[in-house]
């Protein structure tokens, strides 16, 4: 079979197109460049290891928008996934948000086996988006600093959960043994202040002055904490109570700590514009070794991928960083060399824009790069060692080079950094064309455990877009990785992701509640009506109705009520996701008059709509009047039952005592799917609603079903719940 690699179909494709095809030497040359092609080395291929969205052998869903680590370990592969911007961690499929994995590869052409769900096993209902560090660490000393029979090597799952005003941190420490995962909470607390708890690092350490190897972790925003090798505990990490850094008296840091390192037998961290060194003791302290003094976007980091290389000009250790403060980061690969009196002097090495700029020959806008250490490989020639780093950047000008509906490059770009500090570009799966994989960015690097000489790399970057099962791994030889040998494209296309049956049905209803904080009421109803609702329609979002409450204290009166339809569930994703990242409904955002209008998190309900709603609808003939709006919670079985009244007597008698039924809903989610109906009915007037719901309550027709509908049991299970409302004058609905 005749196998021609992309970059020669292309050469091959200019020749024959530039109207010299008639010409010996050309045909001669084409000829012998066939014949060498048919003996093309299929085993230098990039391959499409993982391709998120499938059942494992188990019946386990393994997915992930994102593969955030890989980790060779005991002759396995293990990968942490994430499902940021992912429908199974936005539209839970089992009642509960799908949390982060880890997948176990166990021979090089084998399928990934989710080995551990991070959701279901921490014991307290938690739930983690991502798989925020992974790591097989090794421990050759006890809590004592006594030196092991023999070291210890442990596979450790740190992640992040958040939850109503708080975080934890928990890790996972896999029993090689039995195949199983112990879980710890490492540490919980507040998120007032925008606190994120995002463990993105960890580093075995041995504390110079004590002799204790301790596991330091980063915990995000509340500093760095410590834990040291205890093997009669489950989990056999004993963690600190107290954290290393800060102390209390100062609080949490400003920005994410991202990285890790040890290099001068220090330990250094990096967090924001800075980089500390740890002064070791009983209670160790951290001095700031660099300070950048540059803004940085909390989002994008700072200080990213610290590693330690040889030092190139003298003894020691040298540290490589990528410096990416903001949104017009171009990411600047920078070197800290020791200086000789316990100092450094910092070095400038390689621009990513730049080499992008160069690689692609377009503008580029924005890079961001070394999502985690730049990982080192052997050059197999030389015998040096090369670092690898990972990137991606938006450009401009050419969007089929981009992925779909962003301006980000659609291929996956690495640089190689030579020990003589020269970069070369290279792709995951060579050039990105159209029609090829859509990969975005390499996040993790690592050799092969099972002696095939490959490569393995893993990655995408969801960059706040939508990336159902966009996680992927691939893998190449190293000398195909490395550029020394030309590689064939993967065979293996992705598979198409496609929403469950359940979410493209439709339509879809959406009630939500906004609480406004005092004196910011009148704010929130003018940001509706001179922006919001225009922006829902420009997004596929229709308003049913805006209102406010009639009745209830100054603190009830603040609360804002709409309804929103949907073609589908899975369009309610889309549409709430393009809605969040338009740029006027930003600049709105960032309007001093509209910031800080809200006093916790909006009240967000997906509905259904019952099958007697259409038919019971009641035209409301002139405008005016007020809303009710009621939800039951039924005994566990009764809400069949309790449609079934409303179907065949309620929504009857309603319209004969003079209210009027507008709609009747059930929750799309789970448990509330299951107990609870929501319905809408109208008045003329407040006083009126009392007048109605007397007379309905007195008809002698409903006192006989109601008697008679609930001889096996009560429907609800406690008292139903009803706001008063009046419509706004820009309200579809009034």
């Amino acid at each position: 079979m005749l196998m021609l690699s992309t970059d020669r179909m292309k050469r091959t494709e200019m020749m024959l197109i530039s109207g010299y095809t008639t010409t010996r030497p050309l045909i001669a040359s084409l000829i012998f460049f066939l014949a060498t092609a048919a003996f093309a080395d299929e085993s230098a291929r990039w391959t499409l290891s993982y391709d998120a969205g499938y059942r494992d052998d188990h019946g386990a869903y393994a997915g992930g928008s994102e593969i955030m680590h890989i980790a060779s370990h005991h002759r396995k592969l293990f990968a942490a996934n994430g499902y940021w911007m992912d429908a199974r961690w936005v539209i839970p499929p089992d009642a509960e948000k799908q949390s982060a994995q880890v997948l176990r590869l166990d021979s090089s052409n084998g399928t990934w086996q989710v080995d551990l769900e991070m959701g279901k096993t921490n014991g307290y209902g938690l739930r983690y988006m991502k798989g925020n560090i992974l790591k097989s660490v090794t421990f050759t000393r006890d809590a004592n600093g006594k030196l092991l029979r023999e070291p210890v090597n442990l596979l450790v799952m740190a992640a992040g959960a958040t939850f109503e005003r708080g975080g934890a941190i928990s890790a996972w420490v896999r029993d090689d043994e039995k195949g199983t995962w112990k879980h710890t909470i490492v540490r919980h607390g507040s998120s007032a202040g925008g606190v994120r708890w995002v463990p993105r690092d960890m580093e075995v350490y041995r504390d110079s002055v004590t002799g204790v190897e301790r596991l330091i972790l980063l915990l995000g925003n509340p500093g760095i904490v410590s834990g040291v090798y205890d093997p009669k505990l489950p989990g056999k990490i004993r963690w600190e109570t107290i954290l290393e850094y800060p102390f209390p008296e100062v609080g949490s840091v400003k920005t994410r700590p991202l990285g890790i390192v040890q290099a001068n037998n220090s330990l250094m961290f990096s967090v924001d514009d800075a980089i500390f060194r740890r002064n070791d003791g009983p209670r160790p302290s951290y001095s700031e070794l660099l300070r950048l003094s540059e803004y940085v976007d909390t989002d994008i980091g700072g200080i990213r991928g610290l590693t330690t290389i040889k030092n190139p000009n003298g003894p020691g250790e040298s540290i490589l960083f990528l410096w990416a403060p903001g949104g017009r980061s171009t990411s600047q690969v920078k070197r800290l060399d020791p200086d000789g009196k316990g100092g450094y002097t910092i070095h400038d090495e390689a621009s990513m824009m730049d080499l992008m700029s160069k690689h692609l020959d377009a503008k580029v806008t924005y890079t961001l790069g070394a999502h985690n250490m730049m990982y080192p490989l052997k050059h197999p020639k030389t015998g040096e060692l090369v670092h690898l780093i990972g990137f991606q950047g938006n450009i401009q000008g050419n969007q089929r080079l981009c992925w779909p509906g962003s301006r980000l490059y659609g291929g996956a770009l690495y640089a190689i950094r030579r020990a003589d500090q020269t970069y070369s570009v290279h792709e995951v799966n060579n050039a990105f064309a159209p029609g090829k994989l859509t990969l975005v960015s390499p996040r993790a690097f690592c050799l092969s455990p099972f002696g095939d000489n490959q490569l393995f790399v893993g990655g995408h970057d969801s960059s706040n877009r939508i990336s159902d099962d966009m996680a992927w791994i691939c893998k190449a030889p190293v000398e195909v990785a490395l550029g020394l040998k030309e590689g064939l494209d993967a065979a293996k296309k992705r598979r198409q992701s496609v929403p469950e049956e359940r979410l493209r049905q439709g339509p879809i209803y959406e009630l939500r509640i906004y609480k406004a904080n005092e004196r910011r009421f009148q704010h929130l109803i003018t940001r509706f009506r001179k922006y919001t609702d225009r922006i829902f329609a420009k997004h596929n979002m229709k308003a049913v109705g805006y209102w406010t409450p009639t009745d209830g204290t100054p603190r009830q009166k603040r609360r804002f009520v709409y309804v929103l339809k949907h073609a589908s569930r899975y369009a309610a994703y889309t549409n709430w996701t393009h809605f969040t990242h338009d740029r006027e409904w930003q600049r709105v955002l960032d309007t001093p008059e509209f910031r800080g209008l809200l006093s916790q998190k909006p009240t967000s309900i997906f509905m259904t709509e019952n099958d007697y709603s259409s038919s019971a609808h009641n035209a409301i003939e002139k405008p005016g009047g007020i809303f009710e709006l009621r939800t039951y919670t039924c005994n566990p079985g009764k809400l069949p039952a309790l449609n079934s009244r409303f179907r065949d007597h309620t929504t009857d008698l309603f319209n004969k005592h003079g209210m009027k039924n507008v709609g009747y809903w059930t929750p799309f989610e789970k448990p509330e799917s299951d107990n609870t109906l929501i319905y809408l009915i109208h008045h003329q007037s407040r006083q009126q609603a009392d007048v109605n719901w007397k007379s309905f309550q007195s008809d002698p027709v409903w006192q006989k079903v109601a008697k008679e509908s609930q001889r096996d049991g009560k429907f609800l299970a406690k008292k139903p719940e009803r706001i008063y409302l009046k419509p706004l004058e820009f309200s579809p609905l009034k």
